[in-house]
């Protein structure tokens, strides 16, 4: 009779909503000033958005979130992560807002590399690349604007979850169909 127990503690823990989540990072950037370029006009917008995955506060023990997916509407923003030069997200200090860090850099045409970090942004003319590092001139400038959007937990189980509870019963199952046959 106690297995029986056990197994119903087991089944509810794994029907109760997961604690998984991906937050989102909302960010708006307005163009300050021309620079070596004239391309963009004062004032203009842009907004973006960035998935990361972590709970309510990612970076309490220090270590940033992963971004999961982006959206960017700037002209020359690429379609993928995988694109950028780097990208993350970051706080000046634990406790702190998260701010993005974004560095694309596309050669086919004047200003369309680009260079997020924290409040600013900078549309970018590369002239010197390597792994750790990108010299170049700046063509404008503009300011970043964040807001977040903590997206609610999932209730719905995941597969792997499942597997593991229909395991642990059919295993309980044939425990007690043997414990039956030698009583």
């Amino acid at each position: 009779m106690r297995l029986h127990k056990y197994f119903l503690v087991l089944l509810a823990s794994f029907s109760a909503p997961s604690l998984a989540k991906a937050d989102t990072i909302n960010f708006t950037v307005t163009i300050t000033q021309q620079q070596n370029l004239h391309n963009i006009p004062v004032g203009t917008v842009y907004t973006g958005f960035a998935h990361y995955d972590g709970s309510i506060d990612p970076n309490f023990t220090g270590f940033p979130p992963t971004l999961t997916s982006y959206g960017f509407d700037f002209p020359s923003a690429p379609d993928s992560l995988s694109d950028f030069k780097w990208e993350f997200a970051q706080r000046h200090d634990i406790g702190q807002p998260l701010f993005l860090g974004l560095m694309y850099i596309d050669y086919s045409y004047p200003g369309a590399s680009f260079d997020i970090i924290a409040n600013n942004f900078e549309t970018i003319l590369p002239y010197s690349v390597t792994n750790e590092s990108v010299s170049y001139t700046i063509g404008e400038i503009g300011t970043v604007a964040y807001s977040y959007t903590a997206d609610p937990p999932s209730s719905v189980p995941e597969p792997a979850s499942l597997l593991l509870v229909g395991t642990g019963l059919v295993t309980g199952l044939n425990l007690r169909r043997r414990q039956n046959r030698r009583a």
